[in-house]
């Protein structure tokens, strides 16, 4: 009923050394796929990082703008001439973020104004306010920075 094998000797000692050969092939793609995988979820959580600090960066931009649009708009600070919008403005203004909280730890705003000729025929005044925000994070190795650019009219 059931087909007879026979295990001689000879039969076993032409199989000897078979099974190292597919068990080292088996642990090296093993060994690949665990390297290749290691790689890819390294790539992605560097990525993540960047991702979360570049929005963490942009937040203190956008607060670093609207501080200082409240000065230039509100309190009346005075910003020093620049020829036209293509030009940086020059005049630092002191805004100050809360880092306390925890998407602003470890960023900094810097907020540049500059006031430049109104249009022929108009009496308004043109301010331009460039704001930088800043993040770091794991021991200064990671940096974003995120550049807002505004012009409004007084």
């Amino acid at each position: 009923m059931f087909p007879e094998v026979s295990l001689s000797p000879v039969y076993l000692k032409r199989q000897q050394g078979s099974m190292l050969v597919v068990a080292v092939f088996v642990i090296v793609v093993m060994g690949l796929l665990a390297t290749a995988l290691s790689t890819v979820f390294t790539a992605s959580e560097t990525a993540v990082s960047y991702e979360v600090l570049g929005i963490r960066a942009q937040a203190a931009a956008n607060a670093g703008i609207e501080a200082g649009l409240y000065q230039v708009l509100r309190k009346s600070v005075t910003c020093n001439q620049v020829a036209d919008s293509t030009v940086t403005p020059t005049t630092t203004l002191a805004v100050t973020l809360d880092t306390s909280t925890a998407g602003l730890s470890q960023c900094s705003v810097t907020v540049l104004c500059g006031q430049r000729p109104a249009i022929s025929g108009s009496t308004a005044t043109y301010f331009i306010l460039n704001s930088t925000g800043t993040c770091i994070a794991g021991n200064n190795q990671l940096t974003a920075s995120r550049t807002i650019k505004s012009e409004v009219k007084k």
